[in-house]
């Protein structure tokens, strides 16, 4: 099920409907509002603030948790033999 999502689109000075599902990426801006990078390639500039996107996230990863992940697998990794073909 497609999650749909209502913008202000800076380009068309008008609200539009987004459908997140084709959202790749968040970033905000420092002047306020968001880019969003869609899969298709395509870039949006909208109003909406960074907390709005934010709350479709099953979880926010900070470097210390990413930090913190690489330390408990330190030790765990296994090396493998690739069979030659």
């Amino acid at each position: 099920m497609a999650l749909f999502v209502e913008v202000q689109s800076v380009e068309k000075g008008c609200k539009v409907v987004l459908n997140m599902d084709e959202v790749v990426e968040v970033a905000p801006m420092s002047t306020g509002g968001c880019h969003l990078f869609l899969s298709d390639g395509r870039i949006y500039k909208v109003k909406d603030n960074y907390p709005l996107f934010q709350q479709f996230a099953m979880q926010t990863v900070s470097s210390d948790d990413i930090a913190n992940q690489v330390k408990k697998l330190k030790g765990k990794v296994v090396d493998l033999e690739i069979p030659k073909l």
